[in-house]
């Protein structure tokens, strides 16, 4: 009877945080944003600027991109980090974390970009 009891609540258990593990990949999928601006670049960079002059630096889709600079897009995608190497010559290597916005869908919105963009 205890071994039939013990072994009801350890599968109870395992069926719980087995629910929990699912609930929370659901939401780190759900996250994507989208933002609309105008997008430029420059210093080897793809930078979106949206209609409140806040700038957002892209990852990802790079070749997608390029057809787009100096025209109004919206993308979808995922803000994340990128490792940046910081290091100068003669000084130890450094690496820097670096806001971005990992692209997933790009799309055209306009020829020109929209004043104040």
């Amino acid at each position: 009877m205890r071994k039939a009891l013990m072994l009801s609540l350890v599968l109870s258990i395992s069926a719980i945080w087995l629910q929990a593990q699912d609930a929370g990949q659901t939401a780190k999928t759900s996250t994507a944003t989208t933002i609309e601006g105008c997008l430029q670049f420059s210093d080897g960079h793809y930078r979106l600027t949206d209609s409140s002059g806040t700038v957002h630096q892209l990852s990802n889709e790079a070749n997608r991109l390029t057809h787009y600079v100096g025209q109004q897009i919206r993308v979808t995608g995922m803000p994340g980090v990128r490792s940046v190497d910081t290091t100068t010559q003669g000084t130890e290597s450094t690496a820097k974390e670096q806001q971005v916005f990992k692209v997933k869908t790009v799309t055209h919105e306009a020829d020109t970009c929209k004043a104040g963009n």
